[in-house]
C-alpha cells in the first residue's frame, strides 16, 4: 500500500508539473538512457547499539550501487526516471567488554532495487532529484573477526531476520561535468533513508550473538543510511515531438 501511495503522489506530481508547462508551451519529450554507479558509506541506525557502552557502531561502512536509469523529459527542466539497479551495504561494529576479548563484527547485505525519481535540471547542468527506493533483499551474511562459538555465523539462514523488501527514500543533488545536447555526464551526491521495517524478526538484535549477550528489551528500529558519490552517463535517444516536428511521433536518434 505504501508502495503504490509513493508511486501516485510522484507520478501526479509529475502530471501536475506537465500540465502546468503545457499550459504555457508545447514541450519536446525527450527519451534519454543513463548507465550510474556510485561508492560511499553506509550506516545502520539504531538506538539501542548506540547506547550501549560496549559496541561501538562504525560511522559509516562501504556502499556500492550500479545500473541503469531510462527517463522521460518533458522540454528542458522536468524529468521522471526509473531505474534498475544492484547494490551492496556493510555495517561494522567494534565490541569491547571488560569481560571478553574485543572483536569486529561486520554484518554485509545484497539488493536489488527500483528507484522512481523526478529530477530537475538547470539550464547549466544542476541538478536535484528525489523519490522512492524499493529494495528486495538478496544476500545477508555476518563475520567475526575472532573464533568464538557465535550463534549468528552458525545460523544457516541470517537473511531470515531481516525484511525481504524494505522502502527508502532517496534525495540527490550534482552537476553535469559534461554538458552536450544529447550526452551529459553527471556528477553527484545521493542519501538513502529506509522508511519501512528492516529486521523481520523481533526478537533478533544484531550484537547479542551467544559470545556478546547483553541484558535487556532491545526494540528500537533499525534504519539504513547511505551517502554515496555518484557518476551518470546520459544519452538522449530519441524524444516526441511537438506540432513542428510531429505531434505524438516517436522519433529516435540515428
Amino acid at each position: 500500500m505504501k508502495k503504490i501511495i509513493l508511486i501516485t503522489a510522484i507520478f501526479s506530481l509529475f502530471v501536475s508539473t506537465l500540465s502546468a508547462q503545457r499550459g504555457r508551451t508545447t514541450q519536446v519529450k525527450w527519451l534519454n538512457l543513463e548507465l550510474k554507479g556510485g561508492f560511499g558509506g553506509s550506516r545502520l541506525q539504531n538506538s539501542d547499539v548506540i547506547n550501549d557502552d560496549n559496541a561501538d557502531l562504525s560511522v559509516f561502512s562501504p556502499t556500492y550501487e550500479f545500473g541503469a536509469r531510462l527517463g522521460l523529459t518533458y522540454g528542458d527542466y522536468i524529468g521522471l526516471g526509473v531505474e534498475m539497479l544492484s547494490s551492496g551495504f556493510n555495517q561494522d561494529y567494534n565490541i569491547s567488554s571488560p569481560l571478553l576479548q574485543a572483536y569486529t563484527k561486520t554484518q554485509k547485505f545484497k539488493t536489488s532495487d527500483i528507484v522512481i525519481s523526478l529530477r530537475y535540471t538547470s539550464l547549466y547542468g544542476f541538478y536535484f532529484e528525489l523519490g522512492p527506493k524499493f529494495s528486495t533483499m538478496k544476500k545477508a551474511e555476518v563475520s567475526n573477526s575472532i573464533d568464538e562459538s557465535f550463534q549468528d555465523e552458525n545460523d544457516s539462514d541470517y537473511k531470515q531476520h531481516f525484511s525481504e523488501k524494505f522502502t527508502s527514500i532517496i534525495a540527490g543533488f550534482g552537476v553535469a561535468a559534461h554538458n552536450g545536447d544529447r550526452l551529459r555526464v553527471y556528477l553527484g551526491l545521493r542519501a538513502s533513508f529506509a522508511l519501512s521495517k528492516f529486521v523481520e524478526d523481533d526478537n533478533f538484535y544484531v550484537i547479542r550473538d551467544g559470545f556478546y549477550n547483553p541484558q535487556g528489551n532491545f526494540e528500537a528500529n533499525t534504519n539504513p543510511f547511505s551517502l554515496k558519490f555518484t557518476v551518470g552517463i546520459n544519452y538522449i535517444f530519441g524524444f516526441w515531438g511537438n506540432a513542428t516536428c510531429g505531434r505524438g511521433r516517436l522519433v529516435f536518434f540515428q
